[in-house]
């Protein structure tokens, strides 16, 4: 228990502690003691604490109306006090099991040395279960909390009379990419554009999600390949002498239009590699293969590179080293899942994609 005189100035805190709610301490204007817990119009169940700080005091109690008086352990830490009551040994705390106090309003006074100094006026639920419930067993899961997304998993907890949180699924940051972009027929959902075009033969003009109706050198459809099932199969005219290039979109036309578009932070795969499987059904004049490229919102892009031939015998995989994109592409903010084109000459050409990620 702290003693008074062991305090430098402690007949002015002993003051304080007793005369109630605001006086001058050590030269500044604060209040000598607070009841904090529970808070005033809360509502309360199980086992709590009553708790607060007073800056001096040999007795602590707290009395609760039609109930009994009852002595509050004195003299926790309370560092956030110090500047008040000139050190920090001030906490009080007192455990009650409130479902004994019974449904309902009660109030709760705080007394230094006998003296009122304080109260809060809460509410009670008592479970239908007694005072102490023995041998419940439950786990409940509430969403959106403790934000917009999240959920977190309570528990019952029979030594607090009560349900505590062990857990809480926080969602992934939308702008972070997984890695995922195209697999069996269908676009990751991070790829929110879709897919697209881009043709020299229309002024460099792009075709979003129409099949390349909009791209009179090129166009696209998932088709069943008898390898992979549904696949992407890329098809260029016949006089297609032009660059023409296929691309995944992350963000909609709606959204770049506007100038909120923010792609995705592809950051964590800073040392991997950009991956997909690519199968030549006719070469038709092209002999140089691919050419590829990552786009952050132009002008920011990490620049063509050229592959060379893939495919011309079946599937293969094409791996490209993330680090070959920098210090072009902007990895926080990538905007293509990948574009690519055959070059120089696709004239006739039409190959088939699938399995394209992005990998550690």
């Amino acid at each position: 228990m702290k003693s008074l005189s062991s305090m430098t100035g402690g007949a002015t805190k002993a003051l304080l502690a007793l005369t109630g709610a605001s006086a001058l301490t050590f030269g500044a204007s604060a209040s000598a003691q607070t009841l904090e817990n529970p808070a005033s119009g809360s509502t309360q169940s199980g086992l709590g604490l009553i708790s607060g700080w007073v800056c001096e005091a040999e007795t602590v109690q707290i009395a609760i109306t039609d109930g009994p008086t009852y002595t509050a352990g004195y003299g926790t830490d309370r560092a956030d006090t110090s500047s008040i009551c000139g050190d920090s040994d001030n906490g009080f705390g007192l455990t009650v099991n409130y479902n004994s106090l019974g449904s309902g309003e009660h109030t709760a006074t705080l007394l230094v040395d006998g003296v009122e100094s304080g109260t809060t006026t809460f509410s009670v639920l008592a479970m239908s279960t007694g005072e102490f419930a023995t041998g419940l067993t439950k786990t409940a899961t509430v969403s959106d909390f403790p934000a917009e997304g999240h959920s977190v998993t309570l528990e019952w907890s029979q030594a607090q009379q009560n349900f505590n949180i062990i857990a809480e699924n926080i969602p992934d940051d939308p702008s972070t990419g997984t890695g995922l972009v195209f697999d069996d027929g269908v676009v990751d959902p991070q790829y929110k554009g879709g897919m697209g075009g881009f043709d020299q033969a229309a002024g460099w003009g792009s075709c979003l999600n129409d099949g390349g109706e909009a791209c009179p050198s090129m166009s696209w459809e998932i088709v069943d390949d008898e390898e992979r099932g549904p696949v992407l199969e890329i098809t260029y005219a016949d006089e297609a002498n032009v660059t023409a290039g296929f691309f995944f979109n992350t963000d909609d036309e709606e959204t770049i239009t506007a100038g909120t578009a923010v792609g995705l932070d592809m950051s964590a795969f800073e040392g991997g590699t950009v991956n997909f499987d690519v199968k030549v059904i006719s070469a038709g004049n092209n002999t140089s293969g691919w050419v590829y490229k990552q786009d952050c919102f132009y002008p920011c892009t990490s620049g063509d590179k050229t592959i060379g031939t893939a495919g011309l015998d079946g599937w293969q995989t094409v791996s490209v080293p993330v680090a070959d994109l920098l210090p072009g592409l902007d990895l926080t903010k990538v905007s293509t899942g990948i574009v690519l084109w055959p070059a120089p000459d696709a004239s006739g050409f039409k190959y088939r994609l699938d399995n394209v990620h992005w990998s550690q």
